[in-house]
């Protein structure tokens, strides 16, 4: 084909394509409403799955820190590792606990004067209440005779002597926080009449007993209004207490197997 003729061809073809396009309708875009509608409810869906997922991780974490503490804290060593930052917002005085501020707050105006400082404070004394101690943070677990013996800060054996009629019931370990062995023991023994008084032995450290002056070796008896008599006695760094409607006689028997060498 000549160039002549391709150039005649190609105007052809040309024009004929020109004159299709006139005859063609337009096309139609459809609506794109309901497309928008699907893809907004589709979003929604995976918003709400994507809530759910968060907060199942947080009540995981929850959960998990939860559980951690109450590991953590479960005994006292890992308590007392903590101690420092306590002692930062509070300090103790005597058996009582005041909250620290740093915060200067003036007097202007005030009707009445401000309270001492807690260091002028003279130190109070526990009270003797004459069984395991109140004051402190402290725990207390219940153990058998064995472990009750070895679990003390100070020398102690198993009761040599137990009038006949009690029999064991319980051991009752006392440990002050940050201490790793007990500070004091309630032995108790009952007899086979319900309705009479346990048979109570006390051992703890000397310290919280009245009676710490009193010498090595005298024992002091005393019959309070319940008519349960109490036999009490130092040893080195322990204070000992019997108590039981026994006679002094009987109280003394068993003071004298707490007291033997083992």
């Amino acid at each position: 084909m000549s160039k002549p003729q391709w150039e005649d061809e190609f105007e052809r073809l040309f024009e004929e394509a020109a004159e299709d396009s006139e005859r063609f309708q337009p096309v139609s875009i459809p609506d794109p409403s309901a497309s928008w509608l699907r893809l907004q409810k589709r979003l929604k869906k995976e918003r709400r799955r994507a809530g759910w997922i968060r907060r199942a991780k947080w009540a995981s974490l929850s959960a998990a820190s939860v559980l951690a503490g109450a590991f953590l804290f479960s005994t006292l060593q890992t308590t007392e590792a903590f101690r420092p930052m306590f002692e930062i917002v509070y300090k103790a005085t005597g058996s009582g606990i005041s909250i620290r501020s740093t915060d200067s707050m003036s007097t202007a105006g005030a009707k009445t004067p401000p309270p001492p400082p807690d260091d002028s404070l003279p130190p109070q004394k526990p009270v003797d209440n004459r069984d395991l101690p109140e004051g402190g943070s402290f725990r207390r677990i219940k153990v058998s005779l064995e472990d009750a013996v070895s679990q003390t800060q100070f020398a102690m054996q198993k009761p040599a002597y137990i009038p006949a009629g009690y029999t064991f019931q319980e051991a009752v370990v006392h440990l002050s926080i940050g201490e790793s062995k007990a500070s004091a023991v309630r032995l108790v023994y009952r007899s086979g009449d319900s309705a009479q008084t346990p048979l109570t032995i006390i051992v703890r450290k000397r310290s919280y007993s009245d009676r710490a002056n009193l010498p090595d070796g005298r024992r002091a008896v005393t019959t309070p209004a319940n008519g349960v008599s109490e036999l009490e006695w130092n040893e080195q760094d322990r204070n000992a207490i019997v108590k039981a409607e026994l006679s002094e006689q009987e109280l003394n028997r068993i003071a004298d197997g707490l007291s033997a060498k083992p």
